[in-house]
C-alpha cells in the first residue's frame, strides 16, 4: 500500500481579543481555517480533484501553513478545538461512487520550530486509509493569553474573483 499525500490549503486566518465569560481575563482567539487535500491537489479550472481509487495510507503531520509561534511556557491556559468535515469525493473513472476509507479523528499539537527558531507551531495531524482522494475542511481555534505568540504566522491571501481576473490578465 502506498501513502497518499496531503496538501493544505489555508484561508485567511481570523485573529481577535476576547474576554473570558467567567475570568474578564484578556485572550488571543485564532481561527484557522482551510482545505488538506489528500491524495491528489483539485484541477484549477473546474475545482474537482482527479478520479484515483487505489487503496492508499494517510499519515500525515504538517505545520499550518499560517500558524504563529509560541512561547510554549505560556501556554498554561490554552484552549484549542479542532473540526474536519469531508468536502469533497470524487467518482472513479468508471463514473462510480468513490470510496472514503476511514479517516481518524484529526488531531493539533504544538511543535518546535523546525529550523530552530523560537517558539512551537501548530501541527494538524491526519491518519487513516483512502481508496479516492479526498478534500477535507478544517478549522483551527486556539485561545490562549497574547503574550504567548512570540512571532505572527504568515498572511494568507483570500483569492477571490479580482485576483482571478488578474491572473487570467496576467497570462
Amino acid at each position: 500500500m502506498t501513502d497518499a499525500d496531503v496538501h493544505l490549503a489555508a484561508q485567511p486566518r481570523l485573529d481577535t481579543v476576547a474576554t473570558g465569560f467567567f475570568t474578564d481575563a484578556r485572550r488571543l482567539r485564532t481561527d484557522y481555517a482551510g482545505i488538506a487535500w489528500i491524495g491528489d491537489q483539485p484541477d484549477g479550472e473546474s475545482g474537482l480533484m482527479g478520479p484515483e481509487y487505489r487503496r492508499r495510507t494517510v499519515d500525515s503531520r504538517l505545520f499550518l501553513p499560517d500558524t504563529h509561534w509560541y512561547d510554549v511556557d505560556a501556554l498554561d491556559d490554552v484552549e484549542v478545538q479542532v473540526s474536519c468535515a469531508l468536502l469533497q469525493v470524487p467518482a472513479t473513472s468508471q463514473n462510480t461512487q468513490g470510496l472514503v476509507g476511514a479517516i481518524a479523528e484529526p488531531v493539533v499539537e504544538f511543535y518546535e520550530h523546525p529550523e530552530g527558531r523560537p517558539g512551537a507551531g501548530l501541527c494538524l495531524t491526519i491518519r487513516g486509509t483512502i481508496f479516492s482522494n479526498l478534500g477535507l475542511s478544517y478549522r483551527v481555534t486556539v485561545l490562549c493569553a497574547p503574550e504567548a505568540v512570540v512571532q505572527r504566522g504568515d498572511e494568507i491571501q483570500a483569492a477571490g474573483p479580482a485576483d482571478e481576473e488578474a491572473e487570467t490578465e496576467a497570462a
